[in-house]
């Protein structure tokens, strides 16, 4: 059995299992659970003493901390997916419970010294940090593994998926500014990274030059003919 075929064979085991992602998720896990439980027990007693019904004290935190958990899982997803007003919402959701949650917490300290109010305000403030691990973490992975897919398809088969573009953008480009489109021009254009602007603007003008001496030695060979 060659090597690579070994590689290909791992690698799904790899994608699969990862330790990191899951020792990660179940930290995040164990610290939202506790953070979730002080907090509940917290505003439901700022609830009891605001004068709301046992019922009515039991179910008040889950709407507090419900709407920062909404808002901290919106604000984690893409802006541009996002129109201005819902952006606007999605923040004043976050502040809004931020500020409820926390207050609720410190009020139901017993005293107003720094050991109650911190043990009492924490809760809330490692329940978004989780929160934010738990739904951050995966994403990034997901795109990283997205990265290096695109990367290892583009290096085995020689070319960028985007180079087809780029080359229309360079064409486009030379027929109105007389010059080659830049790496800058390729990355706002086609909205990818710096690094791989850069790799675009190589092949694009290397692919320019393999065509021109094409066509030059097929001038000389009509000449010649």
């Amino acid at each position: 059995m060659t090597q690579g075929t070994e590689a290909q064979q791992e690698t799904p085991w790899i994608k699969r299992f990862d330790l990191d992602i899951w020792v990660r998720s179940f930290c995040a896990f164990v610290v939202a659970g506790v953070a979730a439980y002080a907090s509940y027990i917290h505003q439901r007693e700022f609830a009891l003493q605001g004068g709301a019904d046992r019922v009515s004290a039991s179910l008040w935190p889950m709407s507090v901390d419900g709407l920062l958990l909404l808002a901290t899982v919106g604000l984690l997803k893409p802006a541009g997916a996002r129109t201005r007003r819902a952006r606007g919402a999605v923040w004043s959701a976050f502040f809004l419970g931020t500020g409820v949650s926390l207050a609720a917490n410190i009020a139901a300290a017993p005293a107003l010294e720094w050991q109650p109010v911190l043990v009492a305000g924490w809760p809330p403030v490692a329940l978004m940090l989780s929160v934010e691990l738990l739904v951050h973490r995966p994403a990034d992975r997901k795109v990283e593994e997205t990265e290096v897919e695109q990367e290892s398809g583009s290096d085995q088969h020689g070319d960028d998926p985007l180079l087809a573009q780029a080359r229309l953008i360079d064409a486009r480009h030379r027929d109105r500014y007389q010059r080659p489109a830049s790496a800058e021009t390729l990355r706002k254009e086609l909205r990818v990274g710096a690094d791989r602007s850069r790799r675009l603007a190589a092949q694009v003008r290397g692919s320019r030059v393999e065509g021109e001496g094409a066509d030059e030695l097929r001038r000389r060979g009509e000449t010649h003919g």
